[in-house]
């Protein structure tokens, strides 16, 4: 799997901005005040992979669990079989206690994965925007300290190591009302106003965007990305992603340049999986929308949205953060292994070196340059796989379609999947 999905293997990408799920009407807003405890705004420890934020939650006073923190999503989602000393009701929605470190946020609504429509397959655990929309929360994407990863509550959250003041975007929140959660039972919660509608500007050209922490990647609907190769740069198809929809392949490529509120990052991935997800978005918010600004152009700054006032801030780390391009990596992508093993082949990229040392899909990986797979998560496995370019990994094989490769070891190159678009020279 691609960028992004947790607890699930096909596509480590994902994109959850639930108006794919089903939306009985929107621009609603319903009134929402929970009670906290404890001290706002200390730090909290989260991991941050797949150009997500997972921050350290615990629901109802049980262990601690990571749970992704996702502008993107209305709702706070949880899935029951990770509490079985828990008894839920069984209904859509439930009311939790969320603790994030020493401060506690009560009588939350929380979505149960088991009642969406899939079933909750590929559906990571989220803190949602419900919860959000009453703080100022703040992202930290460098990695620098992952226990001082994730913010929450404080009216003044204040970073070293970053631009000052940076960048600002003022927003009002939009969408909500009733969303359908199982459409075989049209089973549906209402949910407040937490879309943050703001301008992306790609490539000279402005367009209307809703920020989504919780998309790995930049997703533009597809007449916008077909603008952008419509000059030949490279692509790359068929990767496989989650979304809160299901699964989906997504067509990827790269912009020159992406700027929110002055600030402008160069060469991010940027994808399409179609419109449906934009356009229920675009339904649900009553107003043209053109994507998602997600973790491909966030990971730059330090995030900072304080939601009751309307702000966004983006403050670029100084120096610069070093970050892992994730389609700099060997030419293959993880899905589900088979037997005792985690990991197998489910894509392999044509023309790349993965495809020419003999690598086809359905092989078991067992290790990357000596580290075993199994015991990984899906973020940490994919991650393996990056690399700088030209650099070669140590692929440790299991089973395989070529018998000669079985219970081997391959030195597989580390290409670049889209290289860099060509800047133009105006001849």
């Amino acid at each position: 799997m691609r960028r992004g999905v947790w607890a699930a293997l096909g596509g480590l990408l994902w994109v959850c901005i639930f108006a794919g799920v089903g939306c009985g009407g929107g621009g609603g807003s319903v009134a929402s005040g929970f009670p906290t405890m404890g001290m706002p705004g200390i730090p909290s420890p989260a991991r941050v992979g797949a150009n997500l934020v997972f921050a350290e939650v615990s629901i109802n006073a049980q262990p601690p669990s990571f749970l992704l923190i996702d502008t993107g999503s209305p709702v706070t989602l949880i899935d029951p079989s990770m509490y079985p000393a828990l008894s839920f009701p069984q209904t859509p929605q439930v009311t939790v206690s969320v603790a994030f470190g020493g401060f506690t946020v009560d009588n939350v609504p929380a979505l149960q994965t088991t009642f969406l429509g899939s079933g909750g397959a590929n559906v990571p655990e989220i803190v949602g925007g419900n919860l959000m929309q009453q703080f100022p929360v703040q992202l930290d994407y460098s990695e620098r300290d992952p226990n001082r990863a994730f913010r929450i509550g404080a009216s003044n959250m204040t970073a070293s190591g970053v631009e000052v003041p940076g960048g600002q975007v003022s927003f009002t929140l939009a969408g909500g009302g009733r969303e359908i959660v199982d459409m075989s039972s049209t089973a549906a919660i209402d949910v407040p106003a937490t879309r943050i509608p703001i301008t992306v500007d790609i490539e000279g050209v402005s367009h209307p965007f809703i920020l989504d922490t919780g998309a790995s990647e930049v997703t533009v609907r597809d007449t916008v990305y077909a603008a952008l190769v419509a000059d030949g740069r490279p692509q790359l198809s068929g990767l496989p992603i989650g979304t809160a929809a299901g699964a989906r392949t997504a067509t990827v490529t790269r912009a020159r340049t992406i700027t929110v509120g002055g600030q402008t990052v160069v060469n991010a991935p940027i994808m399409t999986i179609g419109d449906q997800l934009i356009d229920g978005l675009q339904s649900e918010l009553g107003r043209p929308m053109d994507g998602l600004l997600g973790g491909s152009y966030l990971r730059e700054f330090l995030v900072t949205v304080d939601y009751p006032h309307g702000s966004l801030q983006l403050q670029r780390y100084v120096p610069p953060a070093v970050i892992q391009d994730e389609f700099k990596r060997v030419g293959f992508e993880l899905g589900t292994g088979s037997g005792a093993h985690a990991y197998a082949v489910a894509v392999v990229y044509p023309g790349t070196d993965a495809e020419a040392k003999g690598i086809r899909m359905g092989d078991v990986i067992l290790s990357v340059d000596g580290q075993d797979l199994d015991s990984l998560d899906p973020i940490s496995a994919d991650e393996t796989l990056d690399g700088t370019v030209g650099t070669t990994k140590q692929i440790g094989l299991g089973a395989a379609a070529d018998p000669s490769l079985a219970n081997t070891t391959i030195a597989v190159r580390v290409d670049d999947l889209i290289p860099l678009p060509q800047v133009s020279t105006g001849h």
